[in-house]
């Protein structure tokens, strides 16, 4: 734990197990950097009261650490109350120290709705909302019933609506083989419709290095294993393994099969135009960012 100046308590005594509470006047130093990196980002006043350390031993070892910290300031409730923001662009232009600070944040799609996302506060200024993640294959969380994707698929569909329909959204897709050549394709529209509409997709304005492989899925609905909505009524979400905005095919699919090796086949996580091939990609991931 570090230099630390403490006492010891000991709470019972026995040979099957002891319980000890150490109470400490300094934080373990890497989690008190940790807290109080985040602490910085906030303009209240704070300072540490006390840690305490509870270790159950001999039996088992669990270990608990708690820090105690009082935090000030004018207005403090009203404060926290306001802080309900749409996306991780509005948390970035609030808190501008964010800046830098990828991790977990918490947003309100709807201004009600908390959601935790991922946040890329770095790349291109930072203030993308992650919305889909692919680095291995260790659930097939893309192969669901149409039920599911209100929920499970990016931040859901229902979320993904509500962020792009309030706002302008423009849409990050960073790319990467397994040879480790990486790419981009960004696009200034992208917007996904509501549920009566089969979140229909409206993308635009592409750029990058990856090519435009959304070209020929403007204006697609969403398909799933139990809803074809696919133009020409074959279901590309059984024959692909993924639920995607598929016409009859596709130039790129996100979700379908990830493989653990550069495999050459329809059947992966590919985006065609980045080499016009279909080969398994390392890693694939979805990010938009609110253009007001």
């Amino acid at each position: 734990m570090g230099v630390m100046n403490y006492f010891i308590i000991p709470l019972s005594l026995c040979w099957l197990q002891c319980v000890i509470m150490v109470v400490s006047l300094e934080p373990h130093s890497r989690i008190k950097g940790n807290v109080e990196s985040l602490l910085q980002l906030t303009p209240w006043n704070w300072r540490h009261l006390n840690t305490s350390v509870k270790v159950d031993s001999p039996v088992s070892v669990d270990v608990s650490l708690t820090s105690h910290y009082r935090l000030t300031g004018k207005y403090f409730s009203k404060y926290l109350q306001l802080q309900k923001q749409r996306d991780c662009a509005s948390v970035l232009k609030r808190i501008p120290n964010a800046k830098g600070r990828d991790g977990v944040y918490t947003i309100y799609p709807d201004m009600k709705t908390r959601k935790l996302v991922y946040c890329d506060m770095t790349t291109d200024g930072g203030g993308w909302t992650v919305i889909q993640r692919r680095l291995d294959g260790a659930v097939n969380q893309f192969y669901r019933l149409w039920i599911n994707f209100s929920v499970f698929l990016f931040l859901g569909n229902e979320a993904l609506h509500l962020l792009t329909s309030g706002t302008k959204q423009e849409l990050r897709v960073d790319l990467q083989k397994f040879s480790g050549k990486k790419a981009y394709a960004q696009y200034s529209i992208f917007s996904v419709g509501n549920k009566s509409d089969k979140y229909k997709l409206t993308i635009g304005g592409y750029r990058g290095t990856g090519g435009d492989g959304f070209k020929r899925h403007n204006g697609m609905k969403f398909t799933t294993k139990d809803q074809d909505n696919d133009p020409w009524g074959k279901n590309c979400a059984v024959e692909y393994k993924g639920a995607w905005w598929f016409y009859d095919g596709m130039n790129c699919d996100l979700n379908g099969p990830y493989h653990k090796s550069a495999v050459k086949s329809v059947y992966v996580v590919g985006w065609y135009d980045f080499g016009n091939e279909w080969i398994s990609l390392k890693s694939a991931r979805m990010m938009i960012r609110s253009k007001a």
